[in-house]
């Protein structure tokens, strides 16, 4: 009987006094399957991520995987498999949880709602909306998991859906209308604590946290290819992992008789980590395959294309020798007067040698269209305002620029930062009529360029064309590449 007595006893206190313990990993920015190599380091990669899950499950079977978007386009492997790669080996990990970051519309909404209809595990939006009010191709606006006696409420938004595909099937409904909505849902359903996944900038991040203290933990977009970032809103953390999955953020969330308590750490996925060899077969594939696919050679590069991306994003606020020879391939191609390319949709640089097939699409890999049209003088040096608007930000609207040259002072304010516009050397006329080559993205709206959609007529020499494909064919006539600065961008 002392026996059962003690034994009775010792099961109550496992009961009762032990700590519940939920380990959430946190990624994103899942652009490429297979480790990426850089300036800094070797990361990434899911088959090492899958080693980081396994392991993280064997010491608590109460974990979550969640990837925080991001898995379409924005580099060279995202443009040529728009993100289902991914997909695929995310389900075999797997992971439980997915939010959408922008790039997963890169290629519209149809390929948006395949990648969703592929996925064995959940999608979750509570801003992204159908033109009739409901949830992006019904997935859920918020998630409760109940993980033995702990409920936790998932809530996840997406930002800067105007920085990709201009579309009126789906819109983006203010953050924290639909985070308030939501929040008020997840205090009905009595869940211990809330996650928040975003897309959007630290200031907005902490605006949500220091409006909803039910929020008990922001898991943010990367900031840094370099750094794992973290932001304490008292004692809640918002945050950041390194990109291009170079980190895994782990928040542990642990409940006892004394409340709710959390701990976070961040884990390495480098070459420290040793990769699954089933999901290793999965990247050696697709490494392979691109080479492939792409590996050919189309021309020689004598000098570094530099356009900054993933370092100081030069492209975003100055002059750069591949935002020349872009513009130039635009202008070049349709016979115009002048061209004009957003800084923010060229994402690589290009180290000197053979120029392959991959580099031309890895430089542009959006699979953006490029029209001609006619535009005022005025219209165009409004749009030259437009694109120095947020320098400071280094936003991805500043226009780098072919056959027209422009001053800008960023300490003046918006709207009155350009001077000295001059085309083929000589000052703009207001009034007079030029003719432009530029993205759709852009001529349609895309970065507050509403001025575009004034046009004074279509240019209709050719068709409207893929930009990496004019690009592309614009190397292999020139073959040898060796675009300079030359002072078509000059900033005070």
């Amino acid at each position: 009987m002392k026996r059962i007595i003690l034994l009775m006893a010792v099961m109550g206190s496992m009961v009762f006094g032990a700590d519940k313990e939920v380990s959430i990993l946190y990624f994103n920015d899942s652009h490429v399957i297979y480790p990426v190599k850089d300036k800094y380091g070797e990361r990434g990669g899911v088959a090492r991520i899958k080693t980081i899950v396994d392991s993280s499950k064997k010491e608590n079977k109460n974990t979550v995987v969640i990837q925080g978007g991001d898995l379409g386009g924005g580099v060279l492997f995202g443009a040529i498999y728009h993100g289902f790669p991914m997909i695929e080996a995310f389900n075999k990990m797997p992971i439980d949880i997915s939010n959408f970051g922008q790039h997963e519309f890169d290629f519209g909404v149809k390929e948006a709602r395949n990648l969703v209809d592929k996925s064995k595990f959940q999608w979750i939006s509570s801003n992204l909306k159908e033109k009739n009010g409901n949830s992006f191709n019904g997935v859920k606006e918020y998630i409760v998991k109940d993980y033995d006696g702990i409920k936790v409420g998932f809530l996840g938004t997406t930002d800067g859906m105007d920085t990709t595909i201009q579309t009126d099937e789906i819109y983006q409904e203010n953050l924290l209308k639909s985070i308030e909505k939501n929040l008020k849902d997840l205090k009905n359903e009595k869940v211990d604590f809330v996650v928040l996944l975003t897309q959007s900038e630290p200031e907005k991040n902490i605006e949500i946290m220091e409006k909803f203290p039910e929020i008990g933990a922001i898991l943010a977009e990367e900031k840094s290819e370099k750094y794992n970032l973290v932001t304490y809103v008292g004692e809640k953390p918002i945050v950041s992992p390194q990109g291009n999955m170079g980190s895994i953020a782990k928040l542990n969330i642990i409940k006892n008789e004394n409340g709710i308590k959390q701990k976070l750490e961040f884990i390495p996925v480098d070459n420290s980590v040793k990769s699954d060899k089933e999901m290793e077969k999965l990247e050696n594939f697709y490494r392979n395959k691109l080479e492939e696919d792409l590996g050919h050679k189309i021309g020689t590069l004598k000098i570094k294309l530099d356009s900054g991306f993933g370092e100081d994003h030069k492209a975003r606020y100055e002059e750069t020798n591949v935002g020349n020879l872009i513009a130039d391939s635009y202008r070049n191609y349709f016979g115009t007067e002048l061209g004009f390319m957003n800084g923010g949709g060229i994402r690589a640089s290009i180290e000197p040698g053979d120029f392959k097939l991959k580099d031309g699409i890895s430089l542009l890999p959006f699979s953006n269209k490029i029209g001609a049209y006619k535009y005022k003088g005025e219209t165009l040096v409004e749009a030259l305002e437009q694109g120095v608007s947020a320098v400071d930000k280094k936003s991805g609207r500043f226009l780098q620029v072919s056959g027209i040259s422009y001053e800008y002072d960023g300490k003046l304010p918006v709207g009155s930062r350009v001077k000295n516009v001059r085309v083929n050397g000589k000052p703009i006329v207001l009034d007079q009529v030029y003719t432009v080559a530029l993205p759709l993205y852009i001529k349609n709206g895309g970065d507050g360029f509403e001025m575009l959609k004034n046009d004074e007529g279509r240019v209709s020499s050719k068709e409207e064309t893929i930009d990496s494909d004019i690009f592309i064919e614009y190397i292999k006539t020139i073959k040898v590449i060796n675009p300079q600065l030359e002072g078509r961008i000059k900033k005070n």
